[in-house]
């Protein structure tokens, strides 16, 4: 058996063995004023104290939380790993930090919580106390991770797509250039990736050609689309006059990713 595994083992009896101590001064009524979900630990990982922010957060009552232990309410999947990042932070192996978790509520959903850590001693020689700070970043992980596969799906999208495509974000890096793309501008995906768009296509040539927007700024105007034609110079510095379309990137929610731009020779 693995040290860590005899840690986690001497863990779970410590929580039916091991009487719980009682809360330091800071578990009353100062935790219970603070809007920010706050749990305090004994060293064992129980809950002794859950303040109402996190009791509300998770949907328990207050007294179905204190004296249970903290994986009662994390994903089962994380639970042993919470286990053991706890033990070392509470033994010194590891600095108090951040770190995420999925927490199942009383409705049988799970949020996932921004974790910070911080160590508290009462004077005591039972050890310190460990108190979280959650904080709720369900909404902003779903969301990112709905902007990946979104893009992710466009890419692939037009990895197939005859016409010459190029997606650019929106700083004007290149993300992603397709076969056809890399046929007319003679560099690769992986070389072009992360460049700016503009070392490879002189927007502002494109945009000023009718003296309209001579001083044009890419990030300004990346939600707009524009056609247009301009040189642009590929691998091997031979100069190509390209006709360009463009289009933004706009995910589910309409929150602009980028442009695509299809090139065909002018």
């Amino acid at each position: 058996m693995s040290a860590r595994a005899e840690r986690s083992e001497a863990m779970e009896t410590e929580h039916t063995e091991t009487p719980m101590r009682s809360a330091p001064d800071l578990s009353g009524e100062l935790l219970d004023c603070v809007p920010i979900p706050l749990l305090l630990l004994d060293v064992n990982g129980r809950i002794v104290r859950a303040n109402p922010t996190e009791c509300r957060l998770l949907g328990y009552p207050t007294e179905e939380m204190h004296g249970k232990p903290l994986w009662d309410f994390i994903a089962d999947e994380e639970k042993q790993s919470s286990q053991e990042r706890f033990q070392d932070i509470v033994n010194g192996l590891e600095m108090a930090t951040s770190y995420r978790r999925r927490f199942k509520t009383e409705a049988g959903d799970y949020l996932i919580c921004e974790l910070s850590v911080k160590l508290i001693s009462d004077g005591s020689s039972d050890g310190p106390y460990v108190l979280l700070a959650s904080i709720d970043v369900t909404t902003q992980v779903t969301e990112a991770c709905r902007r990946g596969e979104f893009a992710r799906w466009m890419e692939a999208s037009f990895r197939s797509m005859p016409e010459a495509a190029m997606i650019v974000d929106t700083l004007g890096h290149i993300r992603y250039l397709n076969y056809a793309a890399e046929q007319i501008l003679g560099w690769s995906e992986s070389e072009a990736s992360g460049s700016m768009a503009e070392n490879l296509i002189p927007w502002s040539d494109i945009l000023s050609s009718d003296g309209t927007r001579p001083n044009y700024e890419f990030r300004l105007g990346v939600s707009q689309g524009w056609s247009g034609t301009a040189t642009v110079v590929t691998k091997g510095d031979v100069a190509k006059r390209i006709q360009v379309r463009t289009e933004p990137l706009v995910d589910f929610n309409g929150l602009v990713l980028g442009i695509v731009s299809c090139l065909s020779p002018f």
